[in-house]
């Protein structure tokens, strides 16, 4: 089978900071895109110095916060608050089929870079608008003009509200959340603008919202309370099934399990060598177990603490229980199952050498392996660009360096 990248040939303006734009192009570049990314003279990204930080021998410093982000792109320094820093946009929008945009909230309507704008260059044109609660005015509950990071969105979508002790204050979730997910929800609604184009000819407007999305990744909670009115929040996560959790092992270690059903319970039971607690009252069902949850909780635990990590996994996995080690990210750097599911992308990078990233979490036997280019210094490609796609001579490009456009 011949193998190449399903989005080569696309072409992308990535009009982008921080993680969510960034992010959402980097797996766009990772299936074959060319991803040009715009950013200001001088400054760039504002990720461009979030640690940690790696200097060499020279003193040049890599920073990690924005090679996570950036790989297999091309850096294109441009002054768009500039008449011809506008213009020369406007130009490469001619070339491009997708827009990614997350920049504060009016920001490209004050500059007249809006899609209405650029649709009128080109109504091929996918324009991508990530934001913190949606851009189109349609769909407007108040809260379009925020602004809006991460612990924000995490708050405001129900997230932080489980996450922690019970009867404790809520808690921030995991770092980035709202960032990423939106990245991947964008990605997939930018494939079905593609798909659509070819059969209509036309590109359309994308309104993608980071509170929307972190609120679909609560469809449990929402699921619950409309069917129960019972408000899912912290210590109660797991409230439907039991066992369910984690639990510490003789070495100190911890292993996550969970017992979804009754017969999962059957082969519990006789993992343990606790046939008899199949026809205890207090744990013959679902029901029963949950509301006697403490009670349990302690029998599982002490079976837990008298064997190690690997005998508890051992036992579990051969009676076909859903069980798996609470792992650190030191400890999947070094997974040979994820070696083996090429998820870790080593990438050799001139001042910080060879570092390692996680790539996209799926793999397609006609595609090729993403490419392993380093995230490119600010304004690496910006002569090439104007040369190669908008043939501007060296006179025209050293006139708008003095003059600071780009």
């Amino acid at each position: 089978m011949k193998m190449g990248y399903p989005l080569e040939g696309i072409r992308v303006l990535a009009l982008e900071q921080y993680i969510a734009g960034p992010d959402c192009t980097m797996w766009l570049a990772d299936a074959g895109a060319e991803v040009i990314k715009i950013e200001r003279p001088g400054v760039g990204d504002p990720r461009r110095n979030y640690l940690p930080v790696v200097e060499d021998g020279k003193g040049q410093k890599a920073y990690g916060g924005f090679k996570i982000f950036n790989r297999n792109k091309k850096s294109f320094t441009l002054n768009i608050q500039a008449e011809k820093g506008k213009e020369i946009y406007k130009e490469l929008v001619k070339h491009a089929d997708v827009v990614v945009e997350n920049m504060a909230p009016n920001t490209v309507e004050k500059l007249g870079l809006s899609y209405p704008v650029l649709q009128q260059i080109n109504p091929r044109l996918i324009y991508a608008a990530i934001s913190g609660f949606g851009r189109l005015k349609e769909f407007d509950g108040g809260l379009s003009d925020r602004p809006a990071f991460d612990p924000v969105i995490q708050a405001m979508a129900g997230i932080m509200d489980q996450i922690g002790e019970e009867g404790g204050p809520p808690s921030y979730g995991f770092p980035g959340l709202a960032d990423a997910f939106t990245s991947v929800v964008t990605g997939y609604a930018i494939l079905l603008a593609l798909f659509m184009r070819e059969k209509t000819g036309e590109g359309q407007f994308i309104d993608s919202s980071m509170y929307d999305s972190l609120v679909s990744l609560n469809a449990m909670g929402i699921m619950i309370y409309s069917f129960s009115r019972e408000i899912m929040t912290r210590g109660q996560t797991l409230k439907y099934q039991a066992p369910a959790g984690t639990y510490r092992v003789k070495d100190g270690n911890y292993v996550a399990l969970i017992v979804a059903n009754e017969f999962m319970w059957e082969r519990f039971c006789k993992a343990i060598g606790r046939d008899d607690l199949k026809d205890d009252p207090d744990f013959a069902e679902g029901k029963k177990r949950v509301a006697n949850r403490e009670k349990l909780d302690t029998i599982v635990k002490a079976w837990m603490e008298s064997r190690s990590r690997e005998e508890v996994i051992r036992t579990f996995l051969k009676h076909g229980l859903p069980v798996g080690e609470v792992q650190s990210t030191e400890d999947l750097v070094k997974c040979p199952h994820l070696k083996a599911r090429k998820m870790l992308l080593e990438i050799e990078d001139p001042v910080a050498g060879k570092r390692v990233f996680t790539k996209s979490p799926f793999r397609m036997t006609g595609v090729k392996e993403p490419r392993a280019v380093t995230a490119p210094d600010l304004g690496q490609h910006t002569e090439g660009v104007l040369k190669d796609l908008l043939f501007y001579s060296d006179g025209k490009i050293a006139e708008l360096r003095r003059e600071k456009v780009i």
